[in-house]
């Protein structure tokens, strides 16, 4: 939940090693029954008194105390451990007070085997802990010291303003004194600051804030650090000017950061810190990756490397994972995956990390001699030797149950209902059930080619590239070349099918089976997956992507299912499983079904009826929504069925002349949801329908129990609030483009009051709206 509503948090959450648990992994620690008999402090920084300040609100933490004496750990007690806050003097609960909510404004922190609790408060607060068994309790006095918002009218920087980066762009500076005095932290002023980014041989400054289009995204490449007194980090991977600039005055500083790339004279590669590693308790290796003529690689050589890994006297690429057994894994280790899986990581250098390493094994890093992508490598590699730990944990993956399928004459599965399908049975494609995506822009800005996604293919209505033959849909790509308006020079060399059920069918929760035999060769695309009926969250990922199905052609022994989710690209992120055809099978040695069960807390994936992947709501969220657990998989999303060529799916590989024509057979489309279950399909009443309280700049939008607060025509804004007289949040909107913004608050009850205002600027300087008061259910509004 790095984003940047949360660097409320402070000390806590900008410590990317601190990770939030979730109330089913506090549940998992209460496997213990420890009764406390004793309490102390862990250190004098944490109680029993802790200052902080901060505008609004500040964030907290501190350790968990000493337990017996020492001789108890919190995993041991939790079952026995209480919160208690003071309320007009008495001790209560802190679970009956509502302006307290779990993992919004109180929860637990664990970090580097350390635990202990987080709250973010705007007034001093006593805490109690206390043992629910025999009453020993310790006391903390969290003191608020509020901090009033200045202007600025000076900046001196008090690092650079030149700066040299690291070999991976990493370079940072602390904050600049404010109007020549030290004692005015950067909290005070922070709402009269704005970062400016331009590489240093351009004019044009770039406004990076809550814009993720220009590449510039909050914790990803730059952000905020907290030690010593904090500052801005940023990761380059060229030189760029840094401007610090006051929205008011316009006083500003202006910083350097250098980034030197190194100069190769070859690409001859060595070890750069030993060859052997050893699997530590978690089954974790890290490997540094090798020197090219003597320097750390860089991020543009990375995707240069080769890495392989040896199987019986063979070497196969780690990533083709039915063969190396490796899956890769972009956002680090999955602990909801079994396999094992790789990935990249970044300190002061770049690595590899492999996890659970339970066997001991060989694996190779090769780099081509000329130091182009696909170039002869010779024996320009490096050999690493992996010692494994037998006693590694490798996740036991659960609700692993495999599933019963139809036949392809009978759809009927005991325990589902059947309330949608399309057998293909007809002539030709049933229009009243899909519709065809055409052409090969997302829109008509020319950068959008290749659907935003540099694939090869334009798409048609044509019945040669879909048409139905024989009780199958056939999808088929031909070598067609055909230019657009948006980009006459530009062609797409292929021709191929997109259909999809948007406005005719949706489903919200429920099971898709897709029966399909796969093409196969290189660059080669089918894919089967599902989208948002409408982008409530934000346009892609905000608003999320369900993949039932995708493969690549050249590895057919494999298919994968993900999600998409997060920010609005590109500040978005997956995760994804592979399956692993038995020994015989393909994508392409016969039909096969593939599905996705799709339930408000998980979401899992099968083929034939063989579990191989699931996602949980603790592992997905959206930037619009980080107060709604469920977002953004809590909305209809529409079927697509396509088969696209080339793409960044599989690196950019293009088809081999033989590889062409290429043709996706889909036996059956079949949707079912649990007897008594609640898909939403166009056949049952529609839902609620959007009334608006506010007018055209801001104000609210009500669907159902759902709100959606927005602003348009702004430079920035920030939406405070509080539900039911709770704890004021502060939160940055979500640029939904155009200048407009909105935040979502989801799940309100009959009754629920809502007292909300907007801080932004429409282009004359920030304002503060009045505080406005909603009650659900209550509150009149005009229909949409």
């Amino acid at each position: 939940m790095k984003q940047k509503i949360l660097s409320l948090f402070l000390a806590i959450v900008m410590v990317a090693s601190v990770s939030l648990l979730s109330t089913s992994q506090v549940q998992a620690a209460e496997a213990a029954g420890t009764t406390i008999t004793a309490m102390d402090y862990f250190s004098a920084a944490d109680g029993p008194v802790i200052t902080k300040s901060g505008v609004g609100q500040a964030s907290y933490g501190f350790v968990m105390p000493k337990f017996n004496g020492g001789s108890a750990t919190w995993n041991e007690v939790v079952q026995d451990l209480g919160v208690n806050v003071k309320v007009g003097g008495n001790w209560v609960d802190i679970d009956s007070v509502g302006s307290f909510v779990y993992n919004q404004n109180w929860g637990h922190w664990s970090d580097s085997g350390f635990n202990g609790y987080w709250f973010i408060l705007s007034a001093t607060t006593e805490i109690q802990l206390y043992s629910k068994a025999n009453g020993v309790t310790l006391d903390y006095t969290l003191v608020f010291q509020n901090i009033n918002k200045t202007t600025i009218t000076a900046m001196t920087p008090t690092q650079g303003p030149e700066i040299t980066a690291g070999v991976t762009g990493g370079a940072g500076f602390t904050y600049p004194v404010f109007n020549n005095d030290p004692a005015i932290p950067f909290s005070a002023v922070a709402d009269d600051l704005k970062v400016y980014v331009k590489p240093v041989n351009r004019s044009e400054w770039i406004d990076i804030d809550n814009n993720a289009a220009s590449g510039w995204i909050y914790d990803k490449n730059f952000g905020h650090f907290t030690d010593g007194g904090g500052g801005y980090w940023f990761n380059v991977t060229e030189s760029i000017n840094v401007k610090l600039e006051s929205k008011t005055s316009l006083v500003n500083v202006v910083y350097t950061i250098i980034f030197n790339e190194p100069v190769r004279n070859s690409y001859v590669i060595t070890p750069y810190d030993g060859t052997t590693f050893t699997a530590n308790e978690s089954g974790a290796i890290g490997v540094p990756l090798p020197k090219i003529d003597g320097n750390a690689p860089i991020a543009d050589e990375l995707g240069n490397f080769v890495y392989q890994i040896n199987i019986n006297g063979q070497w196969i690429n780690l990533g083709d994972s039915g063969q190396s057994g490796f899956a890769y894994s972009a956002n680090g280790y999955n602990n909801m995956s079994s396999a094992n899986q790789w990935g990249y990581w970044v300190d002061h250098i770049y690595g590899l990390w492999f996890q659970p390493i339970q066997e001991d094994m060989q694996i190779r890093i090769g780099y081509p001699l000329n130091g182009q992508a696909g170039g002869n490598i010779g024996d320009n590699f490096v050999y690493y030797t992996f010692i494994g730990n037998p006693n590694a944990p490798r996740p036991d993956v659960p609700d692993g149950e495999d599933i019963p399928v139809g036949t392809p004459s009978n759809p009927a599965i005991e325990g589902m209902e059947l309330i949608w399908q399309d057998e293909f049975n007809q002539t030709g494609l049933d229009t009243s059930k899909w519709n065809y995506e055409l052409g090969y822009f997302l829109n008509d800005d020319p950068g959008t080619w290749g659907w935003g996604n540099a694939e090869l293919q334009h798409y048609t209505n044509s019945a040669q590239n879909v048409f139905v033959q024989d009780g199958k849909l056939n999808i088929r790509a031909l070598n067609e070349p055909k230019s657009f308006p948006q980009d006459p020079s530009r062609y797409a060399q292929y021709s191929s099918g997109k259909i999809n059920t948007k406005d005719h069918f949706s489903l919200k929760y429920g099971r898709v089976d897709f029966r399909a035999k796969l093409p196969t060769g290189n660059g080669i695309w089918p894919a089967f997956w599902m989208l948002p009926q409408d982008n409530v969250y934000g346009s892609w990922a905000a608003s999320g992507e369900i993949d039932v199905m995708e493969a690549r052609g050249r590895l057919p022994g494999t298919s994968s299912g993900a999600i998409h989710f997060g920010g609005q690209w590109p500040a978005n992120t997956h995760v994804s499983g592979e399956y692993h055809f038995p020994e015989g099978q393909t994508i392409a040695n016969d039909f096969h079904v593939y599905s996705v069960v799709w339930e408000e807390d998980n979401i899992k994936w099968y083929v034939d009826g063989k579990f191989f992947f699931k996602a949980t709501r603790d592992q997905w969220y959206s930037t619009a929504a980080p107060n709604n657990p469920n977002a953004p998989f809590d909305q209809p999303f529409y079927l697509i069925m396509n088969l696209a060529i080339g793409g960044n799916f599989d690196g950019g590989i293009t088809p081999n002349p033989g590889d062409i024509p290429a043709t996706l057979q889909v036996d059956y489309v079949r949707v079912y949801k649990d007897n008594g279950g609640g898909q939403q399909n166009p056949e049952e009443p529609t839902p609620p329908s959007t009334i608006v309280i506010g007018d055209e700049v801001k104000g609210l939008k009500k669907t159902g129990d759902n709100l959606v607060f927005y602003v348009n025509g702004a430079t920035f804004a920030d939406l405070h609030y509080k539900v039911n007289n709770g704890v004021q949040l502060n939160v940055a909107m979500t640029g939904a483009g155009n200048g407009n913004y909105t935040y979502a608050v989801n799940n309100l009850k009959q009754g629920d009051t809502v007292e909300y205002f907007f801080t932004y600027n429409p282009g004359q300087g920030a304002l503060d709206t009045p505080w406005q008061t909603y009650v659900h259910g209550v509150t009149q509004g005009t229909p949409e």
